[in-house]
């Protein structure tokens, strides 16, 4: 038990960049000059590859597209020239392209993700939002094949990890009933499983459930080290702020909460770009190190909205990404 202890992650001193990895306020592109957010991350021969997301219009619309970034470091990232490389509407169904999950198969040389399709309705509180597991295949992360019809019917964010041919397990927001409005969706996380990647089924039970103090449980990221598993994943916290929490787990199924500390906390800092959100947790065994990547809000609420308008989000914007180490011991 002490040995399978000291492999959890779920207390890593990281060390966070003090200025953002990508960001609206300093990227030369238009595309993604209002959001820009939810890092996956992969290492493929020496290179690091970002797909992420952004839109121009405004928040909280059904405008959302994907783009692409390498770096030869995993801290400096150079977006590519073609951004963005899925836009908004070449979904097989919905809109926007929400929460992607990218695995690199090196068995057969193929990139696969996995996403959300989601699209907003309605002028209620709260709006009808649909969000449906989709999938895609890429020989080179740029040029993607999508699977022509949803995986699952209610989802968000979903986290995939291949532990050998026909053995693929998934952890992933999503609602006890798909009638459900999507603020339950936003409340559990269910572990699914898959012999191909494509027909999954979910466990009868949530992973992890909100509570009082921590209202939503949403953006799941599993590692498996060496059998230690560790799920970062953020929360709603008193004061507007939302950070990352984590839990642990010997088997994938059940897990021990650590609600009493948060495992990466946003700095609560006004000249900080993560000041009110640390969010979408990536998580990279990287070597001698581990890679954090995750969207942050600051602390403002204003921002130059597609039309030329200055509207105001009083939740704030996604529209940094930040990138913490941690060295391993030795």
């Amino acid at each position: 038990v002490r040995i399978m202890a000291d492999l959890f992650l779920d207390k890593l001193p990281w060390r966070r960049a003090d200025q953002p990895a990508l960001s609206t306020m300093t990227i030369a592109q238009s595309w993604c000059l209002v959001t820009l957010y939810n890092p996956t991350v992969v290492c493929v021969d020496g290179v690091y590859k970002m797909w992420f997301l952004g839109n121009a219009s405004q928040t909280r619309d059904n405008c959302m597209e994907l783009g692409y970034a390498e770096s030869s470091d995993g801290l400096r990232w150079s977006p590519h020239p073609d951004n963005p490389i899925l836009r908004t509407g070449e979904t097989p169904q919905g809109k926007a392209w929400q929460t992607p999950h990218v695995l690199y198969d090196a068995d057969e040389d193929l990139y696969k993700m996995w996403f959300v399709m989601s699209e907003r309705s309605g002028t209620g509180d709260p709006p009808v939002v649909r969000q449906m597991l989709g999938y895609a295949t890429s020989p080179n992360g740029l040029r993607w094949d999508i699977h022509p019809e949803p995986l699952y019917p209610s989802g968000r964010r979903p986290c995939v990890l291949k532990d050998g041919p026909g053995r693929y397990r998934m952890w992933m927001n999503s609602s006890p009933a798909v009638d459900d409005d999507f603020r339950a969706m936003a409340r559990s996380i269910y572990r699914f499983t898959a012999r191909d990647g494509i027909e999954w089924t979910r466990d009868e039970e949530p992973a992890v459930v909100a509570t009082e103090t921590h209202r939503s449980i949403v953006y799941p990221y599993v590692v498996d080290n060496a059998g230690a598993h560790t799920m970062w994943y953020g929360c709603h916290i008193e004061g507007g702020i939302f950070e990352l929490y984590a839990s642990t787990s010997a088997d994938g199924r059940q897990w021990t909460h650590h609600f009493d500390e948060s495992a990466f906390p946003s700095a609560r800092d006004p000249d900080r770009f993560d000041g009110r959100y640390t969010s979408t947790p990536c998580v990279l065994d990287d070597g001698d190190r581990y890679l954090l990547y995750y969207s942050a809000r600051d602390m403002g609420n204003l921002y130059g909205a597609g039309d030329g308008a200055v509207r105001a989000d009083s939740d704030g914007i996604y529209r940094h990404i930040g990138v913490a180490v941690c060295g391993k011991m030795s």
